[in-house]
């Protein structure tokens, strides 16, 4: 069976089934590391509406004569999967971005296609409802499609639940969530009853691009941390 055939029966297989770490295993093993998956919007339509998210800013000074450096924002990748994105952020000057998933065959092919060119860029095998970071460490938790893979039929709300506990608790004061999702209803009622009290929160759609080929439209929820809270 040819890879692309081999794909295709994989992404037919049940919503639960994407929820375990041997589908996934197996979909990046046929993938292969240097064949990268974007589920969503791309970077030339994400890049503009996230920096309007993750800022770079500079570490004050003590006097005058010293100099000043960027202070990078710390930023969690969950469920990072073979996308991009993480890369053309560190490429664009975001340097603290940690990545994680539970594949550990995604995990082990983009650190070895990282390591040379971005050697500042954190990738670790993890569970995302389960996450081994202390509290309140990231300025910012990146979501690419990682709460929508999670809100299978059966078990989707309590893995989401989990999930959003976790990402509440490993981000800082003012620390934002940026989710990029379909917006599905069951996805955004989630999200709305657990960034209820304590946050502020936005969508916007994210453009698409111009293209013959139908593309499913990317939604971006923002949920910003009370320094209260």
């Amino acid at each position: 069976m040819g890879k692309k055939a081999q794909i295709e029966e994989l992404l037919g297989t049940t919503l639960e089934d994407f929820t375990s770490k041997e589908i996934w295993d197996k979909f990046f093993t046929i993938r292969g590391s240097d064949d990268s998956f974007e589920w969503y919007a791309d970077w030339p339509e994400l890049k503009a509406p996230l920096f309007s998210h993750l800022n770079l800013h500079q570490e004050p000074s003590l006097s005058s004569v010293e100099s000043v450096g960027p202070v990078f924002p710390q930023i969690l990748v969950p469920g990072c999967g073979n996308s991009r994105l993480s890369e053309h952020l560190y490429d664009a000057g975001f340097k603290g971005i940690n990545n994680i998933d539970f594949s550990k065959v995604v995990i082990s092919d983009m650190l070895r296609r990282n390591v040379q060119e971005r050697p500042g860029m954190l990738w670790r095998v993890m569970d995302m409802t389960n996450m081994q970071f202390m509290d309140a460490t990231f300025d910012a938790v990146l979501d690419k499609g990682g709460l929508d893979a999670l809100m299978e039929p059966e078990h989707g709300i309590k893995l989401g639940n989990q999930y959003l506990s976790e990402v509440k608790r490993v981000l800082r004061s003012e620390g934002k969530f940026i989710c990029l999702t379909l917006a599905e209803s069951h996805v955004l009622d989630l999200l709305y009853s657990n960034f209820r009290a304590g946050w502020k929160m936005s969508v916007r759609a994210i453009p698409q691009k111009q293209s013959n080929k139908p593309s499913l439209q990317t939604f971006m929820v923002v949920a910003e941390k009370d320094m209260s809270t």
